[in-house]
């Protein structure tokens, strides 16, 4: 042990530190894994098989098309969201289809 430098015990303190905050979180009420997580736009589009491009064109062209949340800044579409979009999408009878 380098009695200069302490590296064993600060090594030490950031896992006591861990731990405890480790502890806190699963003392809390409520405190559930998030089932239902947030997607950006990209993540987004890769999920539903469209491009960002579009995803910002319906933000801004057709707010009620897709439903989203801002975040910090930044625009997030919940798990959820993007399977009731591709659920209404879906054609099971042929109705919608040209012919």
């Amino acid at each position: 042990m380098n009695t200069i430098t302490n590296r064993p015990a600060k090594k030490y303190r950031v896992n006591r530190e861990k731990v405890r905050r480790a502890q806190i979180v699963q003392t809390l009420p409520g405190y559930a894994v998030n089932t239902d997580p947030l997607f950006n736009p990209r993540e987004a589009g890769a999920y539903i098989s469209i491009t960002e491009k579009t995803l910002s064109k319906w933000r801004t062209q057709y707010p009620d098309r897709l439903p989203y949340h801002k975040v910090g800044g930044s625009i997030r579409y919940r798990k959820s969201t993007l399977d009731a979009f591709l659920e209404a999408c879906l054609v099971t009878d042929g109705s919608g289809v040209k012919k």
